[in-house]
């Protein structure tokens, strides 16, 4: 039997309101044992052992910050692979998914059989997909510039796309002069990048003082060393240490419907007016600068001229290289799906707004925090497709964003044509009206709803693969009561 305990007898108004799920929770999420990563099979919740269960849903609720009370409900979701479907702005589900207050609840202390098994099982068509790699990614060259404290930390998050693809990533090091003073460390990220079965190439940097634009540019002639060792390159990327891949195949193949024999030059603007307005017409770098071999090469013949228009930005100096030495103008292509995500405050309104195509994704552990390769593993099941898939219960008015929230609109579901206008493009500047800083990309947005009133969220804190395959999505929402309880939703994924 489970325990259970009325909020009435338990609840007391002392319980602190819990700590924020944040970047604690994450990276100890990434440095799990393989003994609280490996579960027991979901199909056999009712056989199997009991302190097993209670063990591994212990450590769920510590790493999801649950101290104390909590309410909980647990739904499963099984994925069928259906030919012809492609990605969607949003998919409606005939079945309830009822996400209203539980009546009673659970101590976390007292969790002696696990949590308690699903109650709906929800089958959910998703697009045929592959569960290893089977499209040759090499044909893509990829270059980073970072520092060695940063490396090591990026290399696990990258293994989520780059692991098993054969796409070799380039690692200019920035603030390493000579690889011979740090011979010991990098021995050892060459270790951890074999481990994780990433091709990885280590490069030091001569003026370590150079600004952060000269030492981005600098990637131009080791990416065209390591494109002219591998034959089978068609293009370059030159991205940052937190640019996220949703599907390198996927990118591959998008890159692919470009002529490679051409001076090609692709990327994504920003999503703001005004850094658009400062900057200039250019691919952003978290986004990813994309090159034709024929273009790196003829950037890479010239690239000591160029250092001469540095104005400390790496992005910058790409575009203003190219329409310095290409005659005629190499002009940029826009490629729709690849995210620069300049933007500070809530970011709910992106996540949420249905994106199709997504390739990259940038910013996610800086300029705000979600972690991205734990979403990301729903892709494991149900495909590269599933990540940030909207589904909407029309009937409860709930929707889910796969891998960021599940939402109750208590008065019906808004217009999700329309992206919600959470976010604001810089930090403490005000301009109006605020909202037109986003037309280019996002379109006409719809107003920011009221938390608790108009909007209801869950927002997703942790997932973990279970031992079949399948897996566990965590989604939390805090001091439903105001007194401190909080929800946890568990959505399973079965493989």
């Amino acid at each position: 039997m489970f325990v259970r305990f009325s909020r009435q007898e338990y609840v007391r108004k002392t319980v602190a309101i819990l700590l924020c799920i944040g970047l604690l929770c994450f990276f100890r999420y990434l440095a799990s044992s393989p003994e609280e990563s490996t579960t027991y099979r979901l199909q056999d919740h009712n056989t199997a052992d009991k302190q097993s269960l209670a063990k591994v849903d212990s450590s769920i609720l510590k790493r999801v910050d649950i101290q104390q009370f909590f309410e909980f409900r647990r739904y499963c979701m099984k994925p069928r692979k259906q030919k012809g479907l492609r990605r969607q702005g949003l998919v409606t589900i005939s079945r309830e998914l009822p996400i209203a207050a539980s009546t009673d609840l659970l101590e976390a202390s007292m969790i002696a059989e696990g949590l308690p098994p699903c109650t709906i099982e929800i089958d959910v068509d998703v697009p045929n997909f592959h569960t290893t790699a089977t499209e040759d990614t090499r044909v893509l060259l990829l270059g980073i510039a970072t520092r060695l404290s940063r490396l090591e930390d990026s290399l696990i998050e990258m293994q989520r796309w780059l692991s098993h693809t054969g796409t070799r990533l380039v690692v200019l090091i920035v603030d390493v002069s000579d690889l011979e003073n740090e011979k010991e460390m990098i021995a050892d990220l060459y270790a951890k990048a074999a481990k994780l079965t990433i091709d990885m190439v280590l490069n030091s940097y001569l003026d370590t003082g150079d600004s952060e634009g000269l030492k981005n540019f600098g990637l131009a002639g080791p990416l065209r060393e390591e494109a002219r060792k591998l034959q089978e390159v068609k293009w370059v990327g030159v991205i940052d240490d937190d640019t996220f891949f949703v599907s390198l195949s996927q990118m591959v193949a998008k890159l692919n419907t470009f002529d490679h024999r051409l001076p090609l030059y692709i990327g994504q603007l920003s999503e703001g007016f005004t850094r658009i307005s400062n900057e200039g017409f250019k691919a952003w770098g978290g986004g990813g600068i994309f090159l034709s071999v024929p273009l790196l090469d003829e950037l890479a013949d010239h690239s000591e001229e160029c250092k001469s228009l540095d104005v400390g930005f790496g992005d910058i100096l790409w575009r203003d290289c190219i329409y310095h030495v290409t005659s005629p103008t190499v002009k940029l292509s826009l490629l729709e799906g690849l995210n620069q995500m300049d933007f500070w405050g809530d970011p709910s309104g992106w996540y949420e707004a249905g994106h199709d195509p997504i390739f990259t994704v940038h910013h996610w552990k800086s300029w705000h925090f979600h972690p991205i390769p734990a979403a990301h593993l729903v892709a494991d099941v149900a495909g590269p497709d599933s990540f940030l898939q909207r589904y909407s219960f029309a009937e409860v008015s709930s929707v889910l964003t796969n891998g960021y929230s599940l939402v109750h609109y208590p008065a019906g579901i808004p217009d999700l044509g329309l992206t919600e206008a959470t976010m604001s493009e810089d930090v403490g500047v005000e301009r109006s009206p605020s909202w037109k800083e986003f037309h280019f990309s996002m379109g006409r947005t719809r107003p920011v709803m009221r938390v608790g009133t108009e909007k209801q969220s869950w927002l997703f804190c942790h997932a973990l693969t279970d031992s079949d395959g399948s897996v566990r999505q965590f989604y939390l929402r805090k001091n439903i009561d105001g007194k401190g309880t909080n929800s946890l939703i568990e959505i399973d994924w079965i493989a």
